[in-house]
C-alpha cells in the first residue's frame, strides 16, 4: 500500500498553523514569568536557551557537518535577516506596546503578512492568487477581532501617533526579515537555520537594558521559574523551526499569515486553563479566522 504523500502547500500551512498554535502555548507560560522577567528578558532566555537546544538537537543527531557546510552568503543572509527582526522590529514594537497597549500594537503589527505577501510577489516572483488574497484578508481581520475583544486601558494622549508609527514600522521590519530568509532555504533546512538565528536573536536582546537583570532574577526565581524556562526553550524551537518550515514549503504569504494565527489558539486555552472569558467579539472573529484558513488553502 503506497503511503499518500502530502503537497508541499498543504505540508507548509500545517507547519505554520502548528508554529501559531504553540507560539499560543509559549504566550500563556511567559504570562507566568511576567511577574519575574520583563518582555524583552524572556524573550532573550527563551531565544538563548532554544537555540541552544537545536544545537544540541544537531549537534547530537548530525555533528557538526550541517554548520560547517552552510556558506558564507547563506550565513550572512540569516544573520541579516534575524537582526532586521529583532534590531528593528521588536525594538519599535516594545516602545509601540508602551504608547498603545498591547492589543492595539498587536492589531497593526499583525498587518506585517499582508506587507510580506506584496514584497514577495514584487522581489520573488511569488504568485498571490485571489484564494490566498482573500483568504489573508479575511484571517488577519478576524484575528484584528480577536485582539480588539481585550480589554485596555485608553492609549496614553500625544502619544498615539508614535506608537502607531512604531508599530507600522514593526510590519515592515518583519516583512523584509521574512523575505530576506525565503533565499537561505533554498540550501538550508528549517532546523539548521533556527540553530543559527536563534542565538544571534538571544544576543541582540541581551544587549538592551531591559534584559541585563534577567540573570539574577533567574537565580532567585527557584526550580518552577527554571521548568518554565525549561518549557519555554523547547517551544521557542519548535514554534521558530516550524514557522520556517512553513516558510520553505508553503511559500510567504501561507506562512506568514497562518503562523500569525497565535491568538485564536490563546482564546480557548485562555478559556480552559486561565479561566479566561470569551467575549462575543473574540468569538465572532475565531469563525472568521477559520474562515479564512479554509479560504486561503483553496
Amino acid at each position: 500500500m503506497s503511503v499518500p504523500i502530502i503537497p508541499d502547500a498543504t505540508l507548509g500551512a500545517l507547519y505554520a498553523l502548528g508554529s501559531g498554535l504553540t507560539w499560543a502555548v509559549t504566550s500563556l507560560l511567559v504570562r507566568t514569568l511576567s511577574g519575574t522577567l520583563g518582555s524583552v528578558a524572556i524573550s532573550a532566555v527563551r531565544c538563548t536557551f532554544g537555540g541552544a537546544v537545536l544545537l544540541a538537537w544537531i549537534l547530537f543527531t548530525s555533528g557538526a557537518a550541517p554548520l560547517w557546510a552552510i556558506r558564507p552568503g547563506v550565513l550572512a543572509l540569516l544573520v541579516l535577516s534575524i537582526v532586521v527582526a529583532v534590531a528593528i522590529g521588536d525594538t519599535v514594537f516594545f516602545e509601540s506596546i508602551g504608547r498603545l497597549g498591547l492589543a492595539r500594537a498587536m492589531t497593526i503589527s499583525t498587518t506585517y503578512p499582508v506587507v510580506a505577501a506584496l514584497l514577495a510577489t514584487a522581489f520573488l516572483g511569488e504568485p498571490l492568487t485571489p484564494s490566498a488574497a482573500a483568504g489573508s484578508l479575511l484571517t488577519l481581520s478576524g484575528l484584528a477581532l480577536i485582539l480588539a475583544a481585550r480589554g485596555e486601558h485608553p492609549a496614553i494622549p500625544g502619544r498615539v501617533g508614535v506608537g502607531i508609527g512604531a508599530a507600522a514600522l514593526a510590519s515592515v521590519a518583519w516583512a523584509v526579515s521574512t523575505i530576506i530568509l525565503r533565499a537561505p532555504l533554498g540550501e538550508v533546512d528549517a532546523t539548521t537555520a533556527q540553530a543559527v538565528r536563534l542565538p544571534v536573536a538571544g544576543a541582540l536582546l541581551w544587549l538592551t537594558p531591559w534584559s541585563w537583570s534577567a540573570g539574577r532574577r533567574l537565580r532567585t526565581g527557584g526550580s518552577g521559574t527554571w521548568g518554565v524556562v525549561a518549557a519555554l526553550s523547547v517551544l521557542t524551537a519548535l514554534s521558530s523551526v516550524m514557522f520556517v518550515a512553513g516558510l520553505k514549503h508553503g511559500g510567504v504569504t501561507v506562512a506568514t499569515v497562518l503562523s500569525s494565527t497565535a491568538p485564536l489558539f490563546a482564546l480557548p486555552l485562555g478559556v480552559v486553563f486561565l479561566g479566561e472569558p470569551a467575549p462575543r467579539r473574540a468569538i465572532l472573529g475565531t469563525l472568521v479566522t477559520v474562515g479564512g484558513i479554509a479560504v486561503l488553502q483553496l
